[in-house]
């Protein structure tokens, strides 16, 4: 019964988005897209750019409806989307890399296995850095084991958390991690305010696109790179990798930081169906080479290094998966609330 039934719904989406594609005055359908953050930070902005062009790209076209369900870092969106989110291609979501850890990094919030999902691409390759606001004494990555820096954070899986409690962890730095602010929009403010000396972990392109002034009025140092390569635009900021002192601090360093390579991952739930698996695979490759997609984006500000397909992200999860076991616990509990 229930193969007859998964076949049924899966030839009734397929015969819909025919009818579309054969029908000129059809209604678009209507896809909701989950977004792990609030409004007005770096991933409501990825999302709502990918939501103004991969409707297009879908058989049919698809009205796209965006919808901000943050919590958690990210894991609050992930567990519905493992849980209640339908399996016929009408939802997908959007969030950071760390959803594909946090389960591993045995975080019990996180009531999932990211193996399970459908991985249908990642926008971009993040470069996370940490900052300091200009007033700050701590200007470079060295006064992070001479000075205390006081930075704002989100929830305990945010990278904001997990990213300055790993170096705390392996490499003896002094970040005192404030979390609980809603997101980058919060956190950013949290520095205007005063209520905070720097961010632990704040996507580069996050900047580029909300703060652009900082970088171009020496508002904020940036003092460190959570990357496996230095980003381009920052050729003289040390990664966190290059901060390791041993082989095996290197090592526990990069299992952390792998997940920047899908930082604005988009996914669908365990379970979609083929045909839907396939068509938002599809158009996530078209939307990420089409050229208005890429001229909204250089307008916006918006970065779209190294993008990765859903195959791509498929086997980065499954790597991360299957590193030493040692070294999983070691990254677990270096990454702090992540552990």
């Amino acid at each position: 019964m229930i193969v007859r039934f998964t076949v049924a719904l899966v030839a009734a989406f397929a015969s819909l988005c025919a009818a579309q594609a054969q029908t000129p005055d059809a209604k678009p359908r209507d896809i909701r897209l989950l977004i792990s953050h609030p409004p007005g930070g770096g991933y409501d902005t990825y999302a709502r750019l990918l939501a103004r062009h991969i409707g297009k790209q879908v058989p049919g076209g698809a009205n796209i409806i965006s919808q901000n369900m943050p919590g958690a870092a990210g894991v609050l969106m992930t567990n519905y989307m493992a849980s209640q989110a339908p399996k016929d291609g009408s939802m997908i979501g959007l969030g950071p890399g760390s959803v594909a850890t946090a389960a591993l990094f045995n975080n019990a919030g996180a009531r999932y296995d990211a193996r399970t999902f459908s991985w249908i691409g990642s926008m971009n390759s993040e470069v996370g850095v940490a900052v300091s606001w200009k007033t700050s004494p701590v200007k470079t990555a060295q006064d992070l084991f001479s000075h205390e820096l006081i930075v704002a954070a989100a929830g305990k899986t945010d990278n904001s958390v997990v990213f300055p409690s790993a170096l705390n962890s392996i490499l003896g730095t002094r970040f005192k991690i404030i979390s609980g602010y809603g997101g980058s929009s919060e956190t950013t403010l949290a520095l205007e305010r005063g209520e905070a000396a720097g961010i632990g972990g704040w996507n580069y392109s996050s900047i580029v696109a909300t703060r652009p002034d900082w970088l171009k009025d020496g508002s904020i140092n940036l003092l460190a790179q959570f990357a496996l390569a230095r980003h381009p635009d920052l050729p003289n900021t040390p990664t966190a990798v290059e901060l390791g002192r041993t082989d095996q601090e290197r090592e526990v360093l990069r299992l952390v930081f792998a997940q920047s390579s899908m930082g604005r991952v988009v996914f669908g739930p365990p379970g979609l169906a083929d045909d839907a698996a396939k068509m938002w695979k599809d158009a996530f490759r078209a939307t990420i080479a089409d050229a208005e997609f890429l001229a909204d984006a250089r307008h916006a500000r918006i970065e779209i290094n190294q993008p990765m397909d859903g195959e791509a992200v498929s086997r980065l999860v499954e790597d991360l998966h299957n590193a030493n076991a040692a070294q999983i616990k070691r990254a677990a509990e270096a990454a702090g609330g992540a552990g």
